[in-house]
């Protein structure tokens, strides 16, 4: 069997425009996985923002909350992992927010709420005062914690602290 020039050039034509097609398709299949994992990125961020925005909001509207053992001891605990969040996620979160500084003015509304002044205090209450069961996350995070992420905390506490108590 023989096969003249022009079939194995459609042939070749043929099989390099099927490449081309595969790899046109891996390639957008790629991109299509990378922005869905930007997008569920994004979304946990902006979740963890309102769920901390939602938590102070509830305060604001009604403070008598923050003294009623029953419901006060789980918002406690939630205004604690969202600072911790904001502090360790701090660019990220002015980036979607949209305003440079924001992480700290919600750490400075929640710290409001709290008697303490440094890491030293913030963690102290971690451990006992703010833990919600035996299992619980927060003492984990707070133990966890190397002494440069410590001495940054301790920062970021001080900093919005600070500024409460100066005024903003």
């Amino acid at each position: 069997m023989r096969f003249s020039l022009a079939q194995c050039l459609t042939l070749v034509l043929v099989v390099a425009l099927v490449l081309g097609l595969l790899t046109n398709h891996i390639v957008y299949k790629r991109q299509i996985n990378s922005l869905r994992t930007t997008i569920d990125d994004s979304r946990s961020v902006l979740r963890k923002i309102e769920y901390g925005r939602a938590n102070l909001q509830l305060l604001s509207l009604n403070p008598a909350i923050w003294n009623d053992r029953n419901c006060s001891q789980f918002l406690k605990h939630d205004l604690a992992i969202s600072i911790l969040t904001h502090w360790r996620e701090q660019d990220t979160i002015d980036d979607a927010v949209g305003q440079n500084g924001y992480a700290l003015e919600f750490a400075r509304d929640a710290l409001s709420f709290f008697e303490c002044k440094s890491a030293d205090d913030f963690v102290g209450l971690a451990r006992s005062e703010l833990s919600v069961d035996p299992s619980d996350e927060l003492p984990v995070l707070v133990s966890e914690l190397n002494d440069s992420e410590y001495a940054a905390l301790d920062d970021f506490i001080r900093t919005a602290t600070t500024e409460t108590d100066e005024g903003g």
